[in-house]
């Protein structure tokens, strides 16, 4: 009998272990074959199209090596050996069992030595034979610039001697290059001579020239000196206008006529740098800054005078910054009661006494400058008195 108080671990619906063992086995070796399989078919697909690319490669290969066999037999037959030769090793060493390759070499090897190389021949180089009449007819026309202060013509002479026979007279001809280079830098800086208008950089660089064959002489040296600074001011225009005040005023103490090519002095530069440096100070916003003005547009003044909106801006700054101070007002006091005293005091009040004042006039002309005022260690009684 079956004892109906324990239970049945034989029960046809619950799941057995190892059922479950039995499926997880099965779906694990499934995958495994399934990944086997594809590694297979890739493997062999990969194998497939490396071959096939091989065989197109070799086929590639085999129609170039075709082409330049049959290139050979047109090089043999014009004669071009050479060219044959390179043809047919490059073909052996792509596929040497390649047909009539090896065959073709020998012949082509054969026909070489048979037919002898030409060797070039060298061009003989032909030596002129100097001209010398032509260069001492050059060397004449050149002394003759050199008297007439022809220095462009010179030059142009000394490049020709020099150009057809560089050992020719050497040392005087350095001579002529170093006086024409001189003289012609310097006109150049001037403005004289030939040249109507000055070339600063022009000057500059053939005195630099000069330099290659001789020393150039204490004039020259300061001219070229003056004329860069005359550049290196110039640069400063617009820019800074102090800087050019300072640079300009150095060239005007040396060379006052010094000039660029617009026909500007270095006067006329100073001049009206000096006039824009003092709108920078007046337009400042203290005013002892604003007063700086005054000694800058005096000092234009001097080189030229200012025109009548340059006074009017002088004189009414002038008057902000040296106002007129007259001699005070004296007023005697007035006399008070003493409610005390046994003698009246006197009731009336005298009469202010006012002392005439030097003040300086508040309306000067417009085109006339306020004269600067006075030294501060003057005593009163010797202050000149200021006339309108």
């Amino acid at each position: 009998m079956i004892d109906q108080t324990k239970p049945n671990n034989v029960s046809e619906t619950s799941p057995q272990k190892v059922t479950k063992k039995r499926s997880i086995a099965g779906i694990f070796i499934s995958l495994l074959v399934l990944i086997v399989a594809s590694g297979l078919g890739g493997t062999a697909g990969y194998s497939r199209g490396v071959g096939e690319r091989v065989s197109a490669k070799g086929t590639l290969v085999a129609s170039q090596l075709d082409a330049q066999f049959l290139l050979v037999k047109t090089d043999l037959a014009e004669g071009r050996y050479s060219v044959a030769r390179q043809r047919l090793e490059f073909i052996i060493n792509q596929d040497p069992s390649f047909p009539g390759a090896a065959d073709a070499l020998s012949q082509v090897l054969v026909n070489m030595a048979i037919t002898p190389t030409p060797l070039p021949t060298a061009t003989p180089t032909l030596t002129p034979t100097p001209d010398m009449r032509s260069q001492e007819t050059i060397f004449a026309q050149a002394l003759q610039q050199q008297d007439a202060k022809d220095w462009n013509g010179l030059m142009a002479s000394l490049d020709s001697l020099r150009k057809a026979d560089p050992t020719y007279k050497v040392t005087i001809v350095d001579g002529m290059y170093y006086t024409a280079l001189r003289n012609r830098g310097v006109d150049q800086i001037l403005g004289s001579a030939f040249y109507k208008t000055t070339n600063l950089e022009g000057g500059i660089y053939d005195l630099t020239l000069a330099e290659r064959f001789g020393p150039l002489d204490g004039y020259a040296a300061g001219l070229r000196s003056f004329a860069r600074e005359y550049i290196v001011a110039s640069s400063f225009w617009d820019v800074n206008w102090q800087q050019a005040v300072d640079l300009f005023r150095e060239v005007y103490r040396n060379t006052p006529n010094l000039r660029d090519a617009s026909n500007y002095t270095a006067g006329m530069r100073l001049h009206d740098a000096l006039l824009k440096y003092g709108d920078e100070l007046a337009a400042q916003a203290a005013l002892k800054d604003r007063c700086q003005a005054i000694t800058v547009w005096q000092e234009a003044n001097t080189l030229q005078a200012l025109d009548k909106p340059y006074t009017l801006k002088y004189n009414t700054l002038y008057q902000a910054c040296f106002p007129p101070t007259g001699v005070p007002t004296l007023i005697l006091p007035t006399a008070t009661l003493d409610p005390f005293a046994t003698i009246p005091v006197a009731t009336e009040v005298p009469t202010s006494v006012v002392v005439p004042t030097d003040v300086r006039p508040t309306d000067v002309p417009t085109n006339t400058l306020v004269p600067p005022p006075p030294p501060t260690d003057v005593p009163p009684s010797e202050t000149p008195v200021a006339t309108p």
